[in-house]
This record gives C-alpha cells, sequence and structure tokens, in this order.
C-alpha cells in the first residue's frame, strides 16, 4: 500500500517488541475502522474484520504468518441487491530492514516487504489482503442472468438508420 495515502485501519507493532520466541498478535477493527475501509474499498460496509499473526525474528528478516477473516457486504451485479460475503485469508509475508533487489540471474527471488520505521504495520497488511480478498464482480448467491431479445423487434443496424435518413431525403 502507498505510504502517502494514510490508511483507515493501523496496528504498528514495534520490531524490537519481537521475542526470540515469536510474538503473537490479534485484533479487531472497530467500527470507525470498518467504515474508512468501506469507504477505501466502495463497498457499502465491512461488518467484521479481525486478524491473527504470529512474528519471528532472525536477524534483520521478520516472517510474518497469520490470517484475515470477517464479513463484508458487496452489491451484487446482477440483481444490484447488497449482499454479505464471508472471508478468509492466509497470510505469510517477509519483512526486512533493507530488503535487496533480487538479482539479475534469479529475477523471480521473493522481496521482502521494508520495515519502516522500525514497525510493520500489521493493520496494513490486513486491508491489503481484505482488498485481495473482494470480488471484482460479486455476485449473490442464486442470483441469475437471464438475457432475452423480443422476438417481434429486429435489431437495428446503423446503415438501416442511414437508409432511414435517406429516404427522408
Amino acid at each position: 500500500m502507498s505510504e502517502d495515502v494514510p490508511l483507515p485501519f493501523s496496528h504498528p507493532v514495534d520490531v524490537t517488541s519481537i521475542r526470540p520466541d515469536g510474538l503473537a498478535v490479534s485484533f479487531d477493527a472497530n467500527e470507525t475502522e470498518r467504515a474508512g475501509l468501506a469507504e477505501l474499498f466502495s463497498i457499502p460496509a465491512v461488518n467484521h474484520l479481525s486478524a491473527e499473526f504470529t512474528l519471528t525474528r532472525k536477524g534483520s528478516r521478520v516472517k510474518v504468518k497469520g490470517s484475515v477473516s470477517g464479513v463484508f457486504t458487496q452489491t451484487c451485479v446482477v440483481t444490484l441487491d447488497p449482499f454479505e460475503s464471508p472471508f478468509h485469508e492466509d497470510i505469510t509475508l517477509d519483512f526486512d530492514e533493507d530488503p535487496t533487489p533480487p538479482r539479475d540471474d534469479r529475477p523471480d527471488d521473493n522481496i521482502p516487504d521494508p520495515i519502516i520505521n522500525g514497525q510493520i504495520d500489521l493493520g496494513a497488511v490486513a486491508a491489503e489482503f481484505t482488498a485481495l480478498a473482494l470480488d471484482p464482480y460479486p455476485k449473490k448467491p442464486g442470483a441469475v442472468f437471464q438475457y432475452s431479445e423480443d422476438e417481434d423487434e429486429k435489431p437495428v443496424s446503423p446503415f438501416a438508420a442511414l437508409a432511414e435518413l435517406k429516404k427522408k431525403t
């Protein structure tokens, strides 16, 4: 997520607080944060959002494992009715204080996300994976698109419209 745009959901964790045996973090989005996320995602509502993470540190690298789950309301592309949609996303990410770009001979290397000012914003991670869970073309369960042409009405070609104009002159 862009550093220039403040996110409505933030839960920073100081990297120095990660114990040798790891750090467990869990949190829920409050009503204001859920409303901000719904506006950011252009959906009617985020009804519930919870995240659980385990952070482990080895040197300058931090591994974040966990999940984000909840329920959001989307608008059906077929019926235009709002409907609730549950989601669950598993997360595994690496962070590093000094991420190095991949070598030219290994461009597919996984580049860790940067640790910014000694912190990892787990709220931003949860928001990002919530956005990834959104269906770009949500369809309410049971909604069926039915298209039918009127048999009496023939499709009008652009040339037919020009022919009508020619007849009038």
